[in-house]
């Protein structure tokens, strides 16, 4: 009995040493608000919504199921995987294409030498543009992709880029437009000190407009972050079109200010420039976070076409029911770019209230 006892507890010991070295975690994000804006043509802001004033149920951060892994490997090597789907929990149906839109990568990662990745990742030069908007690029009062990337967007799918000018930067977006990229390779290196540097080539292998060259270099100590990122595009109908950004945030407790600037070519061939300077900030009272973000876009376009600046208010606040579940309202006002040459933009003002549930 007592050799019997010994045995299941080294068996147990081992079940228990072969369980720590891997892990696979289930993970996803459920949002619904209720929203509502004023009818605008085009619309500056809450993207998506139907192109009216009505009520609507949508979702802030979109909502997603995800899987990611981890083995260890021994001596200080390590490999990881992750997958991730979106999905509109108002109906239940598929948010985007793919089906993995989200992230689909595998990685082998050295403790001292980096991490390699190869699959569907976000761009090296989307972090230091995430990390700048209070509203994570969600909601209503986000700075969003399209503005803090001042008009770019990462080429992530057919060629079909769209010609001319124009002073909607979404029109000027290639269809599969994303701050991810397929066929991706890229490398990531240890934190030195707070300092990380990461660089990526994306494949276009036909599915997508050319050849993407990206890096990063970010700086996270203490108070401080600072970001340097960049992003080109080469080798396909896309050529020309890129984006660089800085961003400088400095957490003071009571308040953290952020400041970002980008300057991109995007539309056919980079004909288009784009600069933008966002001042924003974000301050923990009571249970929750406040977020304030003033983002002003200009784009250098041709004598006679329509207005070429867009400046946006957004203003929110996210109260914690818990670690996981957070209440929040948002409020994002806009004076939008107009659609042709000597016609002012309408102000766009839309608010969400809703319910953020992560697992």
């Amino acid at each position: 009995m007592k050799k019997s006892l010994l045995a299941l507890a080294v068996l147990g010991a081992f079940a228990g040493t072969a369980a720590a070295q891997s892990s696979v975690t289930i993970y996803g994000v459920v949002d619904m608000s209720i929203a509502k804006r004023n009818d605008c043509n085009p619309c500056a802001v809450n993207p998506g919504a139907p192109g009216n004033d009505a009520w609507t149920m949508q979702q802030s951060t979109t909502s997603r199921l995800g899987f990611r892994g981890n083995e260890d490997l021994g001596g200080g090597l390590s490999a990881q995987f992750q997958i991730e789907h979106r999905f509109n929990p108002d109906t239940g149906a598929q948010n985007q294409t793919p089906f993995w839109n989200g992230r689909s990568y595998v990685q082998l990662t050295s403790a001292a030498a980096g991490a390699v990745y190869l699959g569907r990742e976000y761009t090296p030069a989307f972090w230091v543009q995430l990390k700048s908007d209070p509203f994570g690029n969600d909601g209503v009062g986000q700075t969003g992709v399209g503005i803090t990337w001042a008009g770019y967007m990462t080429p992530d799918g057919p060629v079909t880029a769209t010609s001319g000018v124009t002073s909607i930067p979404q029109a000027a977006w290639p269809a599969g437009s994303s701050a991810r990229s397929s066929n991706t390779v890229g490398y990531k290196t240890p934190s030195l000190g707070g300092l990380t540097a990461n660089v990526a080539v994306s494949l276009s292998e036909g599915t997508q407009q050319g050849r993407g060259l990206g890096f990063n270099a970010e700086y996270a100590a203490g108070p401080i972050y600072a970001g340097l990122g960049y992003e080109k595009i080469t080798d396909g109908a896309s050529d020309g079109r890129g984006v660089v950004n800085v961003a400088f945030h400095y957490n003071l407790g009571f308040v953290k200010p952020i400041l970002y600037l980008a300057k991109s070519k995007f539309g056919a061939n980079g004909d288009i420039d784009g600069k933008v300077i966002v001042l924003a900030a974000t301050a923990p009272i009571g249970n929750g976070m406040l977020k304030f973000g003033l983002s002003r876009v200009t784009f250098d376009l041709p004598a006679g076409v329509a207005e070429d600046t867009h400046t946006k208010l957004g203003l929110g606040y996210n109260y914690n029911l818990s670690k996981r579940t957070n209440l929040y309202f948002d409020i994002g006002t806009a004076k939008g770019m107009a659609s042709q040459a000597g016609v002012e933009g309408e102000r766009s003002t839309a608010y969400a209230l809703g319910v953020r549930h992560q697992f």
